[in-house]
């Protein structure tokens, strides 16, 4: 007798489909197969021939930063948040949320407390690095789970201070300084890179300010040309090359930047690009056709259609290996109520949004596969993070994070309608198709039919494999 069986599903998994199902017990699984081939459960379930997908694992996440932003916002976004997770298939999540100048110690132990207490979902943590004092820290960070640190190399100016850091940003010395203690550390720790030069994107930003009309994402998107992203992952993996560590390029938006890093792997340089369900969606033209305004403003940029397709080819060949959302919680009136070149940048809630974005936008486009797509937002996400087999995959032993998907629902996205208490969306208007049915987190059914079911938080900071 096991705690959970579905039937009636075709299970992704790692070497390909399978029709029938899977049963756990203890919140791992222990039995996929055929339908007869499963146990009876004290939970049993009938998939109605949909999808058994692994539960996603956004590796981009930023909780309880934005206006208010302290210990009270971050328990405030992991409650919210989570469930909006949980209704979007997403059952791990890495958040980016240990900022300022402070010891990262102490909040990284404040913030797995407040994870614990009221997130619906499994997390796991990143450490902003802003001083060389958290370099020191890094050891111990390992030791709490913690395996990516990142770095804004895109920042300086009153940017780069509001985030703890000098004004003049990470400068070289100190990123080959941090790969150096990261190397030390052990445990596959690594530096994550937000890469965009800033002195030429800050210049142009200036320069163009107040122009663009109906066209402002566009506008927006010259102030950061597309050589900006290479300009700052080169000589970033160079020194990673050289002190031996690898190197994880967030929200990679721009062809060429795509361009790189496959040659760089290609030399057998271990740099890792991820990708946003933003940019594998939209355009600039076509995000200002349909007014999307503030709400659309990210740095580094939407761009155009050669990049979306040079990334949709990353993921096709494994140069793009993770795929995330990059959301954040701020208020609708900070991207509205202000001029264009004054909102907040940020693309607000996305993780119940980001499992049917991308379905529409590659596999019902023909861009990718059903297994493609899970191996982008499961399995290749969870190897880089530390978190396989535990994570990323439906196989005997790892966790029961299933989701029942529904590839035929077709829905237009509202805002009212999702569980994040952001009240917007990026997607809102949109008719996407493929969403989940269930989401069930170390065998927990969390999310049913459109409503949180989980009566208590389940989710749980997971420190590794």
């Amino acid at each position: 007798m096991a705690d959970l069986t579905i039937r009636n599903g075709i299970v992704v998994t790692p070497s390909g489909l399978i029709r029938g199902g899977l049963s756990a017990t203890d919140g791992v699984i222990v039995k996929i197969g055929a339908d007869h081939e499963l146990p009876e459960a004290s939970r049993n379930v009938d998939a109605g021939g949909k999808y058994l997908l692994p539960g996603i694992i956004d590796p981009h996440v930023h909780l309880g930063i934005g206006v208010g932003g302290g210990p009270e916002k971050l328990q405030r976004d992991f409650a919210t948040e989570s469930a909006d997770a949980a209704a979007g298939g997403v059952t791990t999540m890495i958040t980016t949320t240990l900022f300022g100048a402070e010891s990262r110690g102490e909040v990284a132990e404040l913030a797995i407390k407040l994870g614990d207490e009221h997130s619906l979902v499994d997390y796991r943590l990143t450490a902003v690095v802003t001083t060389r004092e958290h370099l020191r820290e890094s050891a111990d960070l390992v030791k709490l789970g913690i395996r990516s640190f990142k770095f804004f190399l895109g920042y300086k100016g009153a940017q780069a201070e509001s985030f703890g850091m000098n004004a003049n940003g990470i400068s070289w010395d100190f990123f080959y300084e941090a790969c150096e203690a990261l190397g030390a550390a052990g445990a596959r720790a690594f530096p994550t890179i937000h890469a965009e030069d800033p002195y030429v994107r800050d210049f142009l930003t200036e320069r163009m300010r107040g122009s663009g009309a109906n066209r402002q994402l566009q506008r927006w998107l010259e102030t950061s040309p597309n050589i900006l992203e290479p300009m700052q992952i080169y000589p970033a993996a160079l020194v990673a090359h050289e002190v031996g560590t690898p190197v994880y390029v967030v929200h990679t938006s721009a062809w060429q930047s795509v361009d790189l890093i496959r040659d760089l792997k290609e030399r057998g340089w271990p740099v890792f690009g991820e990708t946003l369900a933003a940019f594998l969606y939209w355009t600039a033209p076509e995000a200002d056709a349909k007014d999307r305004g503030a709400v659309a403003k990210i740095q580094p940029p939407i761009r155009l259609d050669r990049d979306r397709d040079a990334l949709w080819k990353g993921v096709l060949d494994g140069t793009i290996t993770s795929l995330g959302t990059d959301c954040q919680m701020y208020p609708h009136a900070t991207r509205t109520d202000v001029d264009f070149w004054d909102a907040q940048v940020g693309l607000g809630p996305g993780m119940g949004t980001l499992l049917p974005a991308v379905y529409t936008a590659g596999v019902l486009s023909g861009r990718c596969t059903i297994e493609e797509l899970s191996r982008v937002l499961s399995e290749n996400t969870a190897r880089r993070f530390d978190l396989y087999p535990q994570k990323g995959q439906l196989a005997p032993g790892s966790d029961a994070d299933v989701i029942i998907f529904d590839p035929t629902e077709r829905r237009e996205v509202a805002a009212s309608s999702l569980q994040s208490a952001a009240g917007y969306s990026l997607y809102d208007g949109e008719t996407l198709t493929g969403w989940p049915e269930k989401t069930f987190v170390r065998g927990n059914l969390v999310f049913d039919n459109g409503a949180i079911v989980s009566t208590s938080p389940t989710g749980r900071h997971v420190p590794q494999s």
